[in-house]
């Protein structure tokens, strides 16, 4: 008898150690992300409705929303025909059939509120004095993909609509601009933008082995931020692309030395390598645009594997291109 009330006992006290050390981590986790769906709100208003509309948008998106106004409406809220403006946009029959559209894509956005909550954990955990931004989606007319600030990260969920998407051909993008504007590449444009937003102080070199450093930089912070991503998918390459750069590093690596590109400030030159375009400048018509932030990537991985001491912000602060790539051993 009194060894069954022992083992009672003891079953109870690892019950409650199993309780406690379970809330201890759910509470170290950051708060779950509610994202706000401005495009549903922009496209259900009316002439009744828009008076408290606007003032709910004034409130819920601060600042942004006046800049959404001037780059988006192309009107401000001071114009005397604001309300007919914007009742203008969401009842234009184009502007309609691409937030259907949408609609029918993005019925709901609960994955992007897991993954970012998961994604905003670790970002947490390297800058603990930052906060994580207020998730809002809204409808871009094609223009942007993310934007951020301090305070907000803004999800054009219209220029992610699928590669096949009818309004991208309508539009004229040709084939290798349509492949970026995937689902799958929402949270890397999400943490591409808020890198830029926190570190684009420290892209000062103009030359083509800083520009191609601080790609790398990128590249190794949505590594940490989103480990659970293929590399190709982080890249915004194809897997042939990505196979590509794999199978041809070496000669990539020497095509940059041999014609005197690694230090130039001719942005005409390596342009192709650090921005969307058919294939890299030079090389065949099998590799990718961009190029930069796939071999930057390999130079950054290798000069932190070889650092170890060095911490991501560190990282992310240093401004001296080449000591980087010195310190890297890098050898392909």
């Amino acid at each position: 008898m009194k060894v069954s009330k022992l083992f009672f006992l003891f079953l109870v006290v690892v019950l409650c150690v199993f309780v406690f050390r379970n809330n201890k981590s759910d509470t170290a986790k950051t708060k779950a992300i509610k994202i706000y769906r401005f495009e549903q709100t922009l496209f259900t208003t009316d002439s009744i409705k828009i008076k408290d509309d606007i003032l709910e948008w004034e409130t819920e998106l601060g600042s942004f929303f006046e800049s959404f106004n001037q780059e988006i409406l192309r009107t401000n809220s001071q114009s005397a025909g604001y309300r007919d403006e914007i009742l203008s946009f969401v009842y234009h029959p184009d502007m309609r059939e691409a937030y259907d559209t949408l609609m029918k894509k993005y019925p709901n956005v609960d994955f992007l509120e897991r993954d970012l909550a998961d994604a905003f954990d670790r970002y947490k955990h390297h800058f603990p004095e930052r906060k994580a931004p207020r998730v809002i989606t809204y409808f871009t007319g094609f223009n942007f993909g993310v934007v951020t600030n301090d305070s907000i990260l803004a999800i054009g969920l219209d220029y992610f609509l699928g590669k096949d998407c009818c309004f991208y051909k309508r539009l004229s993008f040709p084939e290798y601009m349509r492949f970026k504007n995937q689902k799958k590449f929402i949270l890397p444009y999400c943490f591409e933008a808020i890198a830029n937003n926190e570190f684009g102080a420290f892209d000062r070199g103009n030359d083509f082995l800083s520009q191609m450093i601080y790609k790398g930089k990128i590249m190794y912070f949505l590594d940490v931020m989103l480990p659970q991503l293929p590399k190709a998918d982080k890249l915004r390459f194809s897997k042939k692309q990505i196979a590509w750069c794999e199978d041809n590093e070496q000669s990539i690596w020497a095509y940059f030395i041999q014609n005197d590109i690694l230090f130039s400030t001719d942005i005409k030159q390596y342009n192709s390598y650090i921005n969307y375009s058919p294939f890299a400048k030079g090389m065949s018509n099998k590799s990718p645009g961009r190029i930069a932030y796939w071999l930057g990537w390999k130079i950054v991985n290798e000069y932190m594997e070889n650092n170890t001491s060095v911490t991501l912000i560190e990282l992310m602060q240093n401004t001296k291109p080449q000591e980087i790539l010195q310190q890297s051993g890098y050898k392909p």
